[in-house]
């Protein structure tokens, strides 16, 4: 049980630092900070957005599944 709390943190702490990056890179109807580094965040996951809108659901899920499984063995450590 232990090594699943574990592993929720580090599934934790993973999503959200790919999670916050790329939704900065995700291009808005103003640029986003997509821009400030020149458009490399769209040509990066290709000309379509449906990847990687595929991607940001998946982090996100793994994000609130890793919170969930921490808040479950939260009294395991």
């Amino acid at each position: 049980m232990i090594v699943l709390y574990y592993l929720g943190w580090v599934l934790f702490f993973i999503s959200s630092v790919l999670l916050t990056v790329l939704i900065l890179l995700q291009e808005s109807k103003g640029g986003g900070l997509a821009e400030a580094f020149g458009g490399v965040g769209a040509e990066t996951f290709g000309v379509k957005a449906g990847g990687i809108n595929k991607v940001t659901f998946l982090l996100a899920a793994i994000f609130c599944g890793s919170a969930m499984l921490i808040a479950g063995t939260w009294n395991v450590a």
